[in-house]
Parts: C-alpha cells; structure tokens; sequence
C-alpha cells in the first residue's frame, strides 16, 4: 500500500454499499435494470440530481414509500396535519456532538469520515447527499453522445482530453439538450482549464449546482472572494514546476482556501496534508510551528507531491485520486481492475471510495467555474486583496503582537501572514538546548509589503520592555497545574504566554515559555513527611514482585496518554507495564489510574513525574485493607444470607442499594432466584448495617446476618457508585 496509501479518504468504509448502488458498468444499450445495486444496468430514466420514484430501498435502508409522487417530485402532504413529526419513523436523530466527543474522549467515530471542517465544505457535503442520491440511475452516459469533449480556447493549444481518448468533434448543429430536455449548449462556449476535463454527469451537475443552486452559488462566492488571497502565490508556485496551473482548485475543493482548516482526522492546512505526509515533503510540526499551514511551504509540499503523482500514473485524474485517497489505494484498484481509466474505474462497483468518485469531477468542476466567472454569473465579484509580505528574522520565543508593534500594523496582519506560527510566537529554542534562554535559532516571519525595513531594531527596544521569560521543558506526566504552583505563575498566565488551545494536550517534552525568576523566589522550604492517613491511596494487583537491581515508582496517568509512551519514559516493556498492572493492553489508559513500575535502580527519572513508595499508601486489590479502606468512605460491607425466592434486587432494596450496584458486587443478575442460605455481599450505607424500612422480614435478616467478613479476593473491585468504575 505504502505510507501516503489510505491517508487521504476520509470515508473509506462507505465506499462499498454506496458504489454498489451509484456506479454499476453499464452498455449504452442495455436494456433498463429492475435494480441499480444488484450489478444489472441501472435505470435508464432521466437523471435529474434526484431519485427516481421507484420501489426499491432508500438511501437509508427502509423501503421508499409506494404513494406515487406529486407533481413537480414532490410528494402529496398527508392527510392529517395533526400527526406529530416526532412520531415519523423517518424524523431524523439529533445528536449532542460535544458530549460524544467527551464520551469518545476525542473524535467520534463518526467524526472520521468527515473532511476539513469549515462552513462552506459542510455545507457542499450536505447538498452532494442531493446531488448525488444512491437510488440515482447510472452515470455513464447521461449526457448526449453529441456534446463534445472540451478544447482548449485557441488553435494553438493541443486539444486537451482524458485518459488517450480522442477528442469528439464539434457538433455542427447547436443547441445540444440533455435526455431531460435541459439545453446544454453553453457547455461547448465554456473556455477550458490547463487540466483535463471529460463531460461526465458529476462535473455537469457540479456545474449545474455552482450556477444554479442558491447553495453552490453562495460557496463558490465565499470560497472565490477569498482565493485572492493565495492563487497568486500558488500559481507561482505550480507554474514553477511545470504543473497545471489550474490545480489551485485542488486547495480550494481540500480547505476552502482556508490555510487552518482542520478535518477530525488530522489533516490539516490549504492542502490538507496529513501529518506523516507533511513529514516526508518536509513540513515540521510541533505546537509552536506547523508548516502544513504554511502558505508558501505547504504550497510548494503540494506541488511536489502532486508532480510524484502524476510521474507515477500519468494520469491527471489518477493524480488527483490518489491525493484523496493515497497513491497505494488507486494501484490497488487499477491492478484489481485491470484498466488505468480514472472515470471506467469510477463507475465500478467496490473499485475506489464514494469520496474520491466526486473529488475529481469538483476539482474539474470547480476549475472549469473560475476560468468562465461570467459564464456561471460570478463576473462582479472581486477577490481579497493577495497577503503580500516581506520576511523579517526574529529571534525564538517572540511575541507576534510584539513583531506587529515594532512594524507599525495590527496583530491579525502579522498572524494572518503566518499561519503556521499556532501560538502568535516564534518557536523557542528546542528540548534538546543546552542554553535555558528561549532564543533559539532565528525565525522568519512575514511582514505587510513595506515593514520590514526598520523592524529589527524597533522589535529590540520593545522587547526590552517586557517581562522577561525563559523556556521550560514539560516532564513527562506534568500538568499545566504542577508547574504553574512550581513556578508561582497562574495557569491562565501559562496560557497566555504559549497560546495554549482550549483542549490542547501539554505532552512531556513539549517547551513552554514561563516568566523568568530568580533561584531565591524559586527556593521552597522543606516540608514533613505525609502522614499515611493524607497520601494518595493506589491499589495494586495481588500478584507481588521483587527485583534485586529495581526500585518501584507510581505514575498517575495524563489523559492521553498510551501504554507505548509510558513504556518509552520509563524504559519498560509493555508486557511487563501489563503485567504489574492487570491491565489491558489493547485498551485505553484512563487519566487518574496510578500505574506502578519497577525501573532500575540507577534510572533517571528526572524528566519524568513519579511519586515514590513513601509517598503513597499501597493497598491490595480483595484484601481486608482494601474493604476497610471503603468503609471509611461511607459505606460498610456486610454479607447477609438470602431467604429462598429472593433476589440481589429485592435484597439490595432493603439495604437502600440500586440494582446495578448489586450486580456490580456479586457478579450475577439482579433477577436471578437465590436459593436459601446463599451469601450476598451488601455495602450499605453508613455505619449501620440493619436493613431500610419496618418490615419484620428486614429486621430478621439483619439480626440474622453474620458479621463483616472478606469475601476471597475478585480480580476486580466489587464497588458501588462511591467505588471506582470497573474499566
């Protein structure tokens, strides 16, 4: 597959149900199919952005209704008005998408399969949902054979076509009209892109959408208007390359034109470069600086990896595939299918994702919009003003609003020039640095057409004037809390100074910037031991282990953390991590569980956050420590002997215990009849351990119970709510 395959599709796993019903190989001649999805040639009625009425399934699976549609596609209203829409069984489900995220603790599953996340991208995924319906006839041949394939605007430049098929000669007799009675003949007077471009349905109906739907027409306004600010410097940057110039609506399909787009995956930037690939075209990440938002780096990024691309296909459109969904998966289809013919590959079934079979046409589409603006109603729109800039060096560690104050212009000036820069601050001087200072290697930073001269020597005398900082290597497993109480700042001051995102995760060995302060203001006075009643309690498995050249440390994890990071601090094997702990290495660790670890005993554990065994109070898992530790948290344990009948339900009832909790403790259903004189285990509340209520049964079963006593010990805690969750 290779490292760039399957890094591009965000929507892979649709790929197949929804090319089974959409693209099915179809003869010019076939005789109309009774079903699109089943391999048979598809309907041959005329395609109109909509499904046709029919009775086969909708997009969603359920039968479509067999009322014969209203006049004009619509259906009749139904014959009461009084029936609630809540109650439709086709009322769609409205999600709390924040609360997933907090549940999924990160990007939902759902969130996966979405691209860059702006307004105007998730507004044209919507209307392809429209456009492009899987109950939608075959798209093929759609279009009169007649209409030709586009040239290029002059006699002298070569006919331009896809895939070495020749070009269709100009029809003599205009105007050209669709199956459904549409008048195509505009087509033929469009002025073509330096790319290659075939009538297919899809770019047709995204050219139909960009000039006639409300929708299409509002986003290609936003996304034109603000192409002036980069095509510019893209074209530049293409036409250096010998590339198709016209491939800067690849951006503008990817981000929008929009250098911070983000898509829940992480690709991220103008050309949505996913990490590992931004990597290996040479654009660095960090917090401080991620060049994949960099115009003119990424940019020329793009342009290289593109160049590859077509070298490997000399395909345009294959190119432009494997840039959505990795170079390794369009290899993949076109050895399974045998043919290098972007468009013959996506109309098979199963061959590329649903994704990429409308990537290509919008490039094209879009491309095709901006070379005719007066053609699709779009000639009085005037583009941004291009971000021009100057580069100035700035040493690490600098504030953007500091660089903007020495030039004379705002602050959004200087940060909309350098994206790239995520804290509005020039990268400090990396971990690995000898020198403590936070200056570094100096920093180019872009500055409005006619600042720089000037800058450097107005950005030392501001300088001057502000608190003076240092940098500060994160350890592993530290918090922003930890080091703001270690150097006497305020976590909001941390925040301020490193431009730390809402969210954002502070790893171990990240550099952050704090207020410098002298050694005596750092200086703390010794304090006394803890008392074993005030340390952190850790409960540790029952197995016990003993290494001569070993000592055992705690560490309490982060969120985010992995069992590969924490194997990698602390240099220890996952097996080993798995074993001391009982835990599962294929799922994930959860903030606040206290890991132990033997490490060696000459380990240097200082760029690490560990907690000693004098300063915790260890306690076995099922052991009478254990179950008198929780009883000092309210609740007292208590084994009782169940009457024949009875439920752990009907028992924990009495002791004002809910359902769930008892079979959380006995490990067995709450509906389950006990047979007489079997044990159940009670944590009731407080000290008293006599059942809740009147009834002379209760107060039986409570003279009757025998004392407290442990049960063996259970793999895991037998905990109520108080108790921590099971994982």
């Amino acid at each position: 597959m290779g490292i760039i395959a399957g890094m591009r599709s965000r929507s892979r796993r649709f790929a197949l149900p929804i090319l089974g019903a959409m693209f099915v190989v179809a003869p010019a001649t076939a005789a109309p199919p009774s079903s699109a999805s089943s391999g048979k040639p598809a309907s041959t009625a005329a395609s109109t952005g909509k499904p046709a009425a029919s009775g086969k399934p909708a997009a969603s699976g359920k039968p479509a209704s067999k009322s014969a549609p209203a006049p004009g596609g619509k259906r009749a209203a139904p014959a009461s008005k009084n029936a609630s829409s809540s109650a439709s069984p086709k009322a769609p489900r409205t999600t709390d998408n924040g609360i997933r995220r907090t549940v999924a603790g990160g990007p939902t599953y759902d969130d996966t399969a979405l691209g860059a996340d702006t307004p105007e991208l998730r507004a044209l995924a919507a209307a392809e949902r429209e456009l492009f319906p899987p109950s939608q006839r075959d798209l093929s041949s759609p279009w009169p054979q007649e209409l030709p394939f586009p040239v290029a605007a002059t006699a002298d430049k070569p006919r331009v076509h896809a895939s070495g098929l020749p070009p269709v000669p100009t029809p003599s007799v205009p105007p050209v009209t669709s199956e459904s009675g549409k008048d195509l003949s505009w087509l033929a007077k469009l002025e073509m892109p330096d790319l290659p471009v075939r009538w297919d349905a899809r770019v047709v109906r995204y050219l139909e959408f960009f000039k006639e739907d409300p929708r299409g027409r509002a986003t290609f306004t936003i996304w034109h208007r603000r192409s002036g600010r980069y095509t510019a410097a893209i074209r530049k940057a293409l036409r250096k390359k010998s590339l198709p110039e016209d491939l800067a609506s690849l951006a503008m399909i990817e981000s929008g034109y929009d250098p911070a787009a983000r898509s829940p995956v992480g690709a991220l930037g103008l050309w949505q470069f996913m990490p590992e690939t931004g990597k290996i075209y040479g654009l660095t990440q960090d917090r401080w600086a991620d060049q994949r938002m960099s115009i003119t780096l990424a940019t020329e990024a793009a342009a290289d990896h593109l160049a590859d691309l077509h070298r490997r296909f000399g395909s345009w459109e294959l190119a432009m595939a494997a840039y959505n969904m990795g170079y390794g998966g369009v290899l993949q289809a076109v050895r399974r299918y045998n043919t290098n013919d972007y468009w013959a590959l996506s109309k098979l079934e199963g061959s590329i994702p649903w994704e990429t079979t409308l990537y290509v046409p919008k490039i094209l589409a879009a491309a095709v919009v901006a070379k005719n603006l007066a053609a699709f109603g779009f000639q009085d729109l005037v583009p941004e003003a291009p971000l021009e800039g100057e580069e100035v060096l700035v040493a690490g560690g600098t504030a953007l609003a500091s660089v903007a104050q020495a030039c004379g212009v705002t602050t959004k000036e200087v940060e909309m020039l350098n994206p790239e820069l995520r804290a509005s601050r020039t990268p400090p001087a990396q971990a690995h640095s000898q020198d403590p200072s936070v200056a570094g290697a100096d920093w180019p930073v872009k500055v409005p057409a006619g600042k720089a001269s000037g800058c450097s020597s107005n950005l030392a005398r501001v300088r001057k004037s502000e608190p003076a900082v240092e940098r500060y290597v994160v350890r592993f497993g530290e918090s922003l809390d930890q080091i703001a109480q270690a150097r006497r700042v305020t976590v909001a001051k941390l925040v301020e100074l490193n431009g730390i995102a809402q969210g954002e995760i502070v790893r171990g060995g990240t550099v952050l910037i704090v207020p410098k302060s002298d050694d005596t203001a750092m200086t703390t006075t010794p304090v006394e031991p803890k008392k074993a009643a005030e340390k952190p309690v850790v409960v540790v498995p029952q197995d016990v282990f003993t290494y001569p050249d070993r000592k055992r440390v705690f560490y309490r994890v982060q969120v985010g953390d992995t069992i590969k990071e924490v194997c990698a601090a602390f240099k220890v094997a996952p097996d080993e991590l798995r074993r001391w702990n009982d835990i599962d290495p294929t799922a994930r660790l959860v903030e606040n569980m206290t890991l132990q670890l033997f490490v060696p005993s000459s380990a240097d554990l200082s760029s690490t956050v560990v907690l000693g065994e004098d300063d915790v109070r260890t306690i076995v898992a099922g052991t009478d420590e254990f179950f008198q530790h929780w009883d000092d948290k309210g609740r007292r344990r208590t084994v009782v002997t169940a009457k024949a009948g009875e439920t752990i339900e009907m028992i924990g009832k009495r002791y004002g215990i809910s359902p769930g909790s008892m079979e959380r403790i006995n490990r067995r259903g709450r509906s389950e009849l006990l047979a007489e004189g079997e044990r159940v285990v009670v944590w009731a509340p407080g000290s008293s351990s006599s059942p809740q209520g009147e009834s002379s049964q209760s107060a039986t079963l409570a003279k009757s119970a025998p004392a407290p006593e442990p049960t063996p010990p259970l793999g895991e805690p037998p905990a109520p709510e108080q108790l921590p969750a099971l994982p």
